[in-house]
């Protein structure tokens, strides 16, 4: 089993395009969106992947990302909360 069986892979960039700045991003957030699907009842195991640029203030609660990804996350002034 593959880790793409077990996360969702999402985009720095599509997190940028669909969300506006200080936003709170967690699994269920990125559903109600529509940028993941949930697996059965439940919200996807998401992993934020580092293409693309970050220049807004995002917190990621619940999501594991990979860590270019923090770097860019950090370096915008978001943080990563475990």
């Amino acid at each position: 089993k593959s880790i793409q069986d077990d996360f969702t892979p999402i985009n720095l960039s599509v997190i940028e395009a669909t969300f506006s700045g200080a936003d709170e991003i967690t699994p269920s957030l990125l559903v109600e969106k529509g940028v993941a699907e949930t697996k059965g009842s439940k919200a996807p195991r998401i992993k934020i992947l580092a293409t693309g640029e970050v220049t807004k203030k995002f917190t990621f609660v619940g999501c594991s990302v990979s860590a270019e990804a923090k770097n860019k996350i950090e370096k915008a002034g978001g943080k990563v909360v475990a």
